[in-house]
C-alpha cells in the first residue's frame, strides 16, 4: 500500500512539473528574473579593538582580495558566497596617548567565508546596459585570525593566563568565529555581461581576542613557571609602574566590548546563464530591453 501511495505521489509530481513546463512555454516567458554572477574583488581590511585610537586608522589599513558567486532571484534580491583573504594589525604606539606605554602589537592572517543577501535598488538586470543600482547586504561568516608578534603565536604563548592552573575560567580562545557582515554597495553595467562595483562593509564579531587583548594581567609568576619567559614578555612588554613592579589582575584591555573587523573593495564580475525573456516582456510597452 505504501509502494502504491508513493507511486502515486510520485506520478502526480511528475505530472504537475510537466504542466507548469507547459504553462510556461505556452507563455513563451518567465516572469521571474534570473542570473548567475562570478567575479574576483580587490581592496583593503583593517581592524578596530583594544589597539587601536578610531574606528579608521591609517597604520591599520591592509590589502585585501577574494572572489564570490551570485545567484540573482528576481529584480532585487541576490544571493552571495564570498571568499575574502587579506590582513589585520594593531599597535599601542598608533593608540591614545594614554595606552602607548602599554605597548602591545599584533598582526594576524584573515581568512573569511561568507554566504550573503543582496537588496537592489533600484531593481537590477543584466539585461539592461548602462543600468546601476546601489545595495544593502547582510550575512553570516566564518572568518579565520591568528594574532602574533615578535615574540611568536600569541594564542600559544596564553598571554592572559588562558590555560594555566591559576585561571582555568579563562579558556584558550577560538580562531576560526563566526561574524556578522554588514555592508553597502553601488554597482554598474559598463559592458556587455560585465559589472563593476565597489562595495563596503563592518564585521561585526563575537570575539575580543583578535587582537589578543581582552581582560586583565595574569599573575607573571604563573605564566613564568608553566610557559616560560616568552609568555611572561609577550604579555607584559609595557612600561607602566606598577607596586613592586606587579601588573597581577591590572587592567590589560576592555572585555565589555568585541572587536570588528572592515573590508571594502572595488570589484568586477561576469554575468551569466541569465534570461532576458522575462525582461523584454516586461518593458515592452517602453520600447523594450536591450538583449545580449
Amino acid at each position: 500500500m505504501k509502494k502504491f501511495i508513493l507511486t502515486l505521489i510520485m506520478l502526480l509530481s511528475i505530472k504537475i512539473i510537466f504542466a507548469q513546463s507547459d504553462f510556461l512555454k505556452s507563455n513563451k516567458v518567465s516572469t521571474r528574473y534570473t542570473a548567475f554572477e562570478i567575479g574576483l574583488h580587490i581592496g583593503e581590511s583593517h581592524y578596530y579593538g583594544d589597539l587601536s585610537k578610531g574606528i579608521i586608522q591609517i597604520k591599520n589599513i591592509h590589502k585585501e582580495y577574494g572572489a564570490f558567486l551570485k545567484y540573482q532571484r528576481g529584480r532585487n534580491w541576490v544571493y552571495k558566497f564570498q571568499y575574502s583573504q587579506g590582513n589585520l594589525s594593531g599597535n599601542d604606539a598608533y593608540n591614545k596617548a594614554n595606552l602607548v606605554a602599554r605597548n602591545l602589537n599584533f598582526q594576524s592572517p584573515l581568512k573569511e567565508y561568507a554566504l550573503m543577501l543582496e537588496y537592489n535598488y533600484p531593481e537590477f538586470t543584466a539585461c539592461r546596459q548602462y543600468n546601476w543600482s546601489v545595495y544593502g547586504t547582510i550575512g553570516i561568516a566564518l572568518f579565520h585570525f591568528r594574532p602574533s608578534n615578535k615574540f611568536g603565536d600569541l594564542r600559544s604563548l596564553s598571554t592572559e593566563g588562558q590555560g594555566t592552573s591559576a585561571y582555568p575560567d579563562r579558556k584558550r580562545y577560538w580562531i576560526n568565529q563566526p561574524s556578522i557582515p554588514v555592508g553597502i554597495g553601488i554597482k554598474f553595467i559598463p559592458l556587455k555581461k560585465i559589472i563593476i562595483g565597489f562595495e563596503m562593509g563592518f564585521r561585526k564579531t563575537f570575539t575580543d581576542y583578535i587582537d589578543d587583548v581582552s581582560k586583565t594581567y595574569p599573575n607573571p609568576a604563573i605564566l613564568l613557571s608553566e610557559k616560560g619567559p616568552t609568555s611572561v614578555a609577550a604579555s607584559f612588554p609595557g612600561k607602566y609602574k606598577y607596586p613592586n613592579n606587579n601588573p597581577t589582575d591590572q587592567v590589560r584591555g576592555n572585555p565589555q566590548s568585541k572587536d570588528y573587523y572592515f573590508i571594502s573593495f572595488i570589484y568586477a564580475s561576469y554575468v551569466f546563464m541569465y534570461d532576458c525573456e522575462s525582461e523584454k516582456h516586461r518593458y515592452n510597452d517602453v520600447g523594450g530591453c536591450k538583449s545580449f
